[in-house]
C-alpha cells in the first residue's frame, strides 16, 4: 500500500516537469521565418480580409443590431487595422531577427500575441473614438473588460490564424529551397587556364571574390563552405553565372543565400547565410542589391 502512494506521488511530480521540459523544448524549436516583404504582405492581407469576413456575415459582439449608413466602411476599418499593426510588428520582426540572427516557437508566439493585443488596443479607440463617438468610455476600468472581451471571443482565432499563415507561408519557402540532388544539374566554370576548369552545382555558389588576377568561389558541399580558387577576373565569371549579383567591384553574390542588408547607399552591407562577415556593398549597387533581398 506504501509503495502505491509512494508511486503515485512520484507519477504526480514527475507529470508537470515532462510536461515542462517538453514545452520548454518546443519554444525552442526554430520556426521557418519569412523575410520577404511580399508574403508578408500576402499574410496581412488575408488576416485583414478574414477580420471583415467574420464581422460583415458572422457578426459578433452584437454587430448585427449595429445600424449606421457607413456600416460597412467602418467595418473594412477594423481590417485596415489589423494589415498596418500586422505590417508594423513585421518590420519590428525584421530588426530581432536580423540583430539576433534567430526565430524560433517562443519569438512566433510573442510576436502573434504582440500583433493582436496592439491591433485590439487601437480597435478599442477606433470603435468609441470614430464609430460610437464616446469619449467619455475613455477609462482603464472600461478598457479591460472590452479587452478582455474581444480578446477571447476574436483575438484567439487571428492569433491562431497568424500563426497557422505564417506556419505554411514559411514551410512552403524551405520546400521551395530545397532540391533534390538529381535535379541539380553542374555547370563548367572556365579560367584563363586552358586546362582549368571547375564543375558545380551553380545553386551551391554562395558568393565569388575577386583577388588580384584571381578568384576566389565560395560554394557548399555538404553543407560546408568551400572554396576553389582559380585565375580568372570577376567579369569573366560573372558572364558565365549571370544569375549572381553583383554588390562591389570585387563581389558578386548568390540573392537567394541573402539573409539581411543593412545601412545605406553610402555605406551599405549584406550578410549572406553560412559565413560570418558582411560583405560591402557599393553606392551603384545598393538599392538593386536591397530590392532583390525585399523580393
Amino acid at each position: 500500500m506504501f509503495k502505491c502512494y509512494y508511486l503515485q506521488s512520484r507519477l504526480l511530480y514527475l507529470i508537470p516537469s515532462t510536461f515542462s521540459r517538453e514545452f520548454f523544448m518546443f519554444l525552442n524549436k526554430v520556426f521557418p521565418y519569412i523575410s520577404s516583404f511580399k508574403k508578408h504582405l500576402q499574410i496581412a492581407s488575408l488576416l485583414s480580409f478574414a477580420v471583415v469576413f467574420i464581422l460583415e456575415f458572422l457578426q459578433p459582439f452584437g454587430a448585427n443590431n449595429f445600424n449606421h449608413p457607413y456600416k460597412h466602411l467602418y467595418f473594412i476599418g477594423y481590417g485596415v487595422i489589423s494589415l498596418a499593426i500586422y505590417l508594423f510588428i513585421h518590420l519590428l520582426s525584421i530588426w530581432y531577427h536580423t540583430n539576433f540572427k534567430r526565430w524560433k516557437w517562443i519569438e512566433e508566439l510573442l510576436f502573434s500575441s504582440l500583433y493582436v493585443t496592439v491591433a485590439i488596443v487601437i480597435a478599442f479607440f477606433y470603435t468609441e473614438l470614430m464609430i460610437n463617438k464616446r469619449s467619455n468610455f475613455m477609462i482603464f476600468s472600461f478598457f479591460i473588460k472590452w479587452f478582455r472581451f474581444v480578446f477571447l471571443g476574436f483575438g484567439i482565432i487571428l492569433s491562431v490564424l497568424s500563426v497557422f499563415l505564417r506556419l505554411h507561408y514559411g514551410k512552403k519557402q524551405l520546400h521551395g529551397n530545397q532540391k533534390k540532388p538529381n535535379d541539380n544539374k553542374k555547370i563548367v566554370v572556365k579560367s584563363t587556364l586552358k586546362k582549368e576548369s571547375f564543375l558545380i552545382v551553380p545553386e551551391n555558389i554562395v558568393y565569388v571574390k575577386s583577388e588580384d588576377n584571381y578568384i576566389n568561389i565560395h560554394y557548399l558541399e555538404d553543407n560546408v563552405l568551400q572554396k576553389k580558387v582559380m585565375r580568372n577576373t570577376l567579369s569573366s565569371i560573372h558572364k558565365q553565372l549571370n544569375y549572381l549579383l553583383k554588390v562591389h567591384r570585387s563581389y558578386i553574390i548568390n540573392p537567394d543565400f541573402i539573409t539581411s542588408v543593412e545601412g545605406n547607399a553610402q555605406k551599405g552591407s549584406v550578410h549572406l547565410k553560412y559565413i560570418e562577415e558582411k560583405l560591402p556593398v557599393s553606392k551603384t549597387y545598393f538599392e538593386s542589391v536591397k530590392s532583390s533581398f525585399m523580393s
